[in-house]
């Protein structure tokens, strides 16, 4: 009976002290903006490993981004201390109150997610709608296009009399 008892407690203090440890992160929570090696270059990532995005769209205190658009690209809500790790620059972030509420900013730009972005395509919001991957010096990062060079010759024949035809 002695050993149950102790059993008890001991099952009782461990779960106390598991409950204890999730209300000390919760106590504490924060917001990670890191980057990631990608297609594009190295972007900007949030805690999740999603993509984070400017709207080119949004200017100083005023949201581009509102009503339905907000479903389709989620604010990086600002949830406690806001953190960079990786290759962001704490200098950079900042946070912005807008049309859904508390947002993060990284060189003044406010930080969202594509709804639409998966593991197999993780950067498929680029470009979209004027939303633009965000670099780690707080630019938009924009596809590296692809260029064609073409040569061509061409051959002029004079005509009797020294004239070049067409001229």
């Amino acid at each position: 009976m002695t050993r149950l008892k102790l059993l008890i407690a001991l099952s009782s203090l461990g779960s106390l002290g598991l409950a204890g440890a999730a209300l000390g992160s919760a106590a504490h929570p924060s917001t990670l903006v890191s980057t990631k090696r990608t297609s594009l270059g190295t972007i900007l990532m949030n805690r999740s490993g999603q993509t984070l995005y400017l709207d080119s769209a949004d200017k100083p205190r005023h949201f581009a981004c509102t009503g339905v658009c907000l479903k389709t690209w989620p604010p990086l809500k600002a949830i406690g201390t806001v953190k960079a790790a990786g290759g962001a620059k704490a200098s950079l972030l900042g946070t912005t109150t807008g049309p859904a509420g508390k947002t993060v900013t990284y060189n003044g730009h406010p930080l969202y997610t594509f709804i639409s972005d998966n593991k197999r395509d993780p950067t498929s919001g680029e470009g979209q709608h004027g939303f633009y991957a965000v670099s780690p010096t707080g630019g938009k990062v924009t596809k590296a296009t692809k260029t064609t060079t073409s040569t061509s010759t061409s051959t002029t024949t004079k005509k009797p009399g020294g004239q070049v035809p067409g001229y």
